[in-house]
């Protein structure tokens, strides 16, 4: 499955692009102000275990004159609305050179397309209430919801501690 537009091709990602990957996870890192949680080698390690595989998460590239411009990482997750599987997507990433020009929307319509594809019935996914660009840019898109829902996370320690419990 490849979508093509003036800005970039978009591909399914492999193991062998896990690399790459990594290195565009890293640029997303510093773009949000999060620090690296991880050696390079280590985050395209783990990414090269889970690529492709049950439980794991598939990803998509964006390439312009075969040069990563951005990234789509998703996976499965049973939507119980409809009881049905729905592409959820985890991250998606664009270059702050390819920034404005269709990557974005490329990558988006490549999943549309995956979901469909599956007979997956929706396309989720979460962003930070104060990207303000990217919400324009999902605004954008035909037949956006905003559900009112928050995100919540446990990790680390928490994780652990809530696991012992009771």
């Amino acid at each position: 499955m490849t979508a093509t537009n003036s800005a970039a091709t978009v591909r399914r990602a492999g193991p062998d692009d896990c690399g790459r990957l990594s290195a565009l996870l890293i640029e997303a890192f510093a773009f949000y102000g999060d620090p690296q949680p991880l050696p390079a080698s280590e985050i395209a390690e783990r990414l090269r275990r889970r690529i492709d595989q049950e439980p794991g998460f598939e990803a998509l590239v964006a390439e312009r004159n075969g040069l990563p411009v951005g990234f789509a990482i998703y996976a499965p997750v049973f939507w119980t609305t409809d009881c049905e599987l729905a592409l959820f997507l985890k991250e998606i990433y664009v270059t702050d050179a390819a920034r404005g020009d269709g990557v974005g929307r490329a990558l988006m319509t490549e999943m549309a397309r995956t979901a469909a594809e599956r007979g997956w019935t929706r396309l989720v996914w979460t962003v930070d209430r104060f990207n303000r660009r990217a919400i324009r840019f999902y605004k954008s898109l035909p037949g956006l919801r905003i559900l009112d829902k928050n995100v919540f996370l446990i990790t680390g320690e928490d994780l652990a501690k809530l696991a012992k419990e009771g």
